[in-house]
């Protein structure tokens, strides 16, 4: 649903004409709904906020938004912090992502355009070769009021077209267009419904002739069939993208038993392949099939199977005859194991690599010189191991890394790269040789070093939760800091969907530190940093372990005078909505000061919303009276209680997201606007041209930034951060 910018403008002139634009617009009146599950009752003052098409819901919206920016536009250090931002992202001008190396002497990635605001896809001939501009994103569709932008692309394996997925206004989905690299144009084709950078991206043919992607039929957030019954096309080029020529989906394959739910995706590794594989799931574990590659020549594909989801397969390749594998099925740790084609066997594979006992296998490739794995202790510490027939060893790393990423060109090719990152520091990128034993820095463009953070030190504990489990904390603080309780602290985590929350320079790390802060991170239950059952102990009916976890890591870092209730603010995001929500309205008493970025907060009404159906695999149902009840344990708006003291709390929503309802902040708001008794601010700030955040322009993102580090600042007592 999107609405034009005089909608708004006129909706802005009627709040500010209807009422005191100084007053806080703390209610909206309830509107009593009440909702029956199996024997229980829920009622739901704010449910007629989920209709994001009424004027009254759009006003109260518009008000709520009007009244947080002139709130935070007041505080008197946030103007002054929006300006460093702004420094370091020139100081970054330079930075690339998404880089993808398709042969020794082809690079493509992505930068900023010079205002920042559009990217620009690159090319260069090899690591020292010229950098050649492709094409800038702000040139497509000039005319258009949209902000477009590239989110995802996928040259062809002669490099002679690239496929480019335009991204607007953040809503993540692409229209893809085919571009002609000697001719510099566009294929007059344009490739709608498809989300390749989220859904199984794009795998070109060996001969370059066309390509598979996943469609979307319903893309439209407010529709009952969003994101349902998707399906693997297979594209020719030049051919007219609406003909669809699907090769995997549950309408041509009902012998598969897939549900509308899920996204029928096929995966090619590489060039010259022998199979395809097709998976089918969203979140989780996953089935998957196989097929000849060459059924793709023909009207319909066979798909056999290869592994269930009771296998437990984090991550596979195909080599030759042979099938590598990580799998938690035998170990919540994760093993290492192979099988071949000729004789499939998931159940009892053979060994490759033996579970280590205090640390996960994270990740594993391969190259013509063997096999590389990586493991991680507790999702902070990381190691790198070579493979062969004859060896296993660990590789010495250039510098102590949080977390590691592999890349390769393929199982033919030589080359290793790996990149590191830290709490303190960007990705560094080396070519490993495995032939010297030795790592030589490859990085395309410079990695810039922040002198706010030198002589900054960072500890990573266990701390005991509330059932004696031993949850690992991260805690990063400038050198000399005394623990007196008198540190303003930030302490971040999420918990959902196996996700290691790794080290990494989150910029409200850096801006946080910057201003004398102590950041710290509770890598709670629900994510994946001590393997599939630190997962499973955060998840559905155990996902209170989730905000206990986090609770006790709070109580810790006060108990020991790191910082103290009046200084200690927590924030976290999108699916971290329920741990940062269920921790807020469990034990209020704790924070000064609340962030939830997009979050989900209305658990049972979920799977009504965008990628609602997607969720149930991590969540629950409510059409299910055991995970109905856990879900109502993990929503954080049904648990807002009238007249308790609540802490200041800043939400932000996006109107065209994709993830998480506008709405699920939206009734978060209101209902704790109308409960507290205390004089904290409740903001909301809803942006009513973009969604959730990923494919926002850099100028969206400093001013958020800017926003929640002036907001947290300000509740957290800071003489530099007072509202003016």
């Amino acid at each position: 649903m999107k609405f034009s910018s005089t909608f708004y403008f006129l909706i802005i002139i009627l709040v500010t004409r209807c009422g005191n634009s100084e007053q806080y617009p703390h209610h909206i009146s309830e509107q009593s709904t009440t909702n029956t599950y199996f024997s229980k009752t829920i009622e739901d003052p704010y449910q007629f906020l989920e209709n994001l098409k009424d004027s009254n819901v759009l006003s109260w919206l518009v008000s709520q938004n009007e009244y947080t920016q002139t709130t935070l536009q007041r505080i008197s250090g946030r103007q002054q912090l929006l300006k460093k931002i702004e420094e370091h992202d020139k100081m970054r001008s330079e930075a690339i992502y998404n880089l993808k190396v398709l042969s020794p002497n082809a690079y493509y990635y992505l930068k900023y355009a010079e205002n920042h605001e559009a990217n620009i896809l690159y090319f260069k001939n090899g690591i020292h070769g010229e950098e050649i501009e492709i094409f800038n994103s702000e040139f497509y569709k000039v005319r258009a009021k949209e902000t477009y932008i590239i989110n995802y692309f996928q040259p062809s394996w002669n490099g002679e077209k690239i496929a480019i997925g335009f991204t607007k206004n953040d809503e993540e989905f692409s229209e893809v267009v085919v571009y002609d690299v000697s001719q510099k144009t566009f294929h007059k084709e344009v490739i709608d419904h498809c989300w390749p950078s989220e859904l199984g991206g794009i795998h070109w043919l060996d001969d370059n002739s066309g390509f598979t992607y996943l469609h979307i039929p319903d893309i439209d957030t407010t529709s009952p069939n969003y994101i349902l019954n998707s399906a693997t096309v297979l594209y020719r080029l030049g051919t007219n993208p609406k003909d669809l020529h699907i090769i995997f989906s549950r309408k041509t394959h009902p012998e598969l038993n897939l549900q509308p739910a899920d996204f029928p995706i096929v995966n090619i590794f590489g060039k010259d392949q022998q199979y395809m594989f097709g998976r089918v799931g969203g979140i989780g574990f996953k089935d998957y099939y196989y097929a000849p590659i060459h059924e793709l020549q023909q009207k319909n594909v066979t798909w056999k199977p290869l592994f269930k989801k009771k296998h437990k397969v984090e991550k596979f390749l195909p080599h030759g005859d042979e099938i590598y594998f990580t799998s938690a099925q035998k170990t919540s740790n994760f093993g290492l194991y192979k099988t071949t084609f000729q004789e499939i066997n998931f159940d009892s594979p053979s060994e490759v690599v033996p579970t280590i006992h205090d640390e996960i296998i994270k990740d594993f490739t391969i190259t013509s010189e063997g096999l590389f794995y990586t493991t991680s202790k507790n999702g902070v510490l990381a190691s790198l191991y070579h493979y062969t027939k004859t060896n296993n060893e660990k590789i010495p790393l250039p510098q102590t890394s949080g977390s590691i990423s592999l890349a390769t060109i393929g199982t033919k090719f030589p080359q290793l790269w790996i990149e590191t990152e830290g709490w303190t520091s960007h990705k560094n990128r080396y070519r490993f040789n495995a032939h010297k034993k030795a790592f030589v820095k490859e990085n395309v463009t410079p990695v810039i070093n922040y002198p706010e953070l030198r002589d900054v030190v960072v500890k990573e504990l266990e701390i005991t939760s509330h059932d004696g489990v031993k949850v690992p904390l991260s805690i990063i603080y400038k050198k000399g800091m005394v623990k007196n309780g008198d540190n303003r602290l930030l302490l971040n985590g999420y918990g959902c969907y196996n996700w290691i929350n790794a080290p990494m320079l989150y910029p409200y790390l850096l801006y946080w530190i910057s201003e004398g802060g102590i950041y710290a991170v509770a890598h709670v239950r629900g994510g994946g940093e001590k393997g599939e059952q630190w997962h499973a102990s955060g998840y559905k009916s155990t996902k209170p372990n989730t905000w206990k976890d986090f609770i006790a890591c709070t109580e810790y870092l006060i108990d020991e005078k790191y910082t103290s209730v009046k200084r200690l603010a927590v924030w976290g995001g999108s699916a971290g909505g329920i741990n940062i929500g269920r921790a807020t309205t469990e034990r209020p008493d704790l924070y000064a000061a609340v962030v939830i970025r997009v979050g989900l907060l209305n658990t049972i009404r979920s799977e009504i919303a965008p990628n609602g159906q997607n969720n149930i695999k991590e969540f629950g149902t409510v059409k299910d009276s055991t995970e109905f009840e856990a879900l109502l344990a993990m929503d954080a708006y049904h648990h807002i209680e009238k007249d308790v003291a609540y802490p200041s709390v800043f939400l932000t929503s996006g109107i065209n997201d994709s993830r998480v309802a506008a709405w699920q902040p939206a009734k978060f708001a209101a209902r704790m606007q109308a409960a507290t008794s205390s004089e904290n601010p409740i903001l909301l700030s809803v942006n009513f041209s973009e969604g959730h955040g990923f494919d926002r322009t850099q100028k969206s993102k400093r001013e958020e930034l800017a926003d929640i580090i002036s907001f947290a600042l300000w509740r957290t007592g800071s003489e530099k951060y007072r509202l003016e």
